[in-house]
Parts: structure tokens; sequence; C-alpha cells
């Protein structure tokens, strides 16, 4: 067993400089700005951060936006070029990008409701094709999510 001794500060979870890296080198961030466009004149952060903002804070084990100010902020300061906004400032984008839902009644009187958030929905294939997880060259595939496959 080898024993290493420092002064400086270690911090946990300084993986997710490795992870960004990666995420930030596909330009998955870049795409998501071209999508969305651009947020208020006066933001301070894009529509990138928002998503960087809770793919880092998965990553340190944080399931909800209040724990990258209450638990995490410490670890994800460390992730380079990255300022860490607050929670208020997560949920307040997470709000803007946000569609109202649709209620549609059925002939038998059954009601459903749907969010059809179709921003979302082309961000998500355009980012699946850029990961190359889709094939533009195949136009087979079907997006439901209670759809079963064969």
């Amino acid at each position: 067993m080898k024993i290493t001794y420092s002064n400086s500060k270690i911090k946990s979870f300084g993986g997710i400089n490795f992870a960004d890296s990666i995420i930030s080198k596909s330009n998955v961030y870049q795409m998501i700005d071209q999508t969305l466009g651009n947020r208020g004149l006066r933001s301070e952060y894009k529509f990138s951060d928002l998503f960087r903002s809770y793919f880092l804070l998965t990553l340190c084990g944080g399931e909800c936006a209040e724990d990258i100010t209450e638990h995490l902020r410490g670890e994800l300061d460390q992730v380079k070029k990255f300022d860490v906004c607050s929670a208020d400032t997560l949920l307040r984008m997470q709000k803007e990008i946000s569609t109202k839902k649709e209620t549609f009644i059925s002939d038998t009187g059954v009601k459903h409701e749907f969010n059809k958030n179709m921003a979302m929905n082309n961000l998500m294939v355009k980012l699946l094709l850029q990961t190359g997880q889709l094939s533009s060259e195949h136009n087979g595939y079907i997006f439901d999510y209670d759809v079963l496959a064969p």
C-alpha cells in the first residue's frame, strides 16, 4: 500500500472533470444552445448550463436542484470552466423551457393529459443523432414511451 500526504484540499468526485470533458468535446452543450436559443439579455446562464448542472449534479449523487446549493457546491466548483448556479436559477430556467399540458377527451369520455414540448423533443433527436445513438439514414424510429420493441 502506498500512502501519499497532501496539504491541498482533496474533493470527492474528481472524475466529473473527465465526464464533463467528454460531453464538452462532443459539442452537446453547443447543440443545446443552438436548438433552444438564447435566454434574455440579462441572463447570466445559458440553457446548456442548466443541462450541464443537472448532468454533473447527478454524477455527484445529487437528486434534486437543491442538492447543488445545499450539498454539492464544493464538488461542482472544481469543474473547469464552469460556474455553479443556485438551485433557484436552475428551477427558474427549467420553468422557462416547460410547456403547458394539453387535455384531450376521447370519444368514450376519458380525459387524457399530454405535454408536448416540441423544442425538447427536437433537441433529444438532434442529440441522439449527434452522439451516434441514432442514424440519419434510418427512418423507422418510434419515439413512444409505451410501445414495446418486438
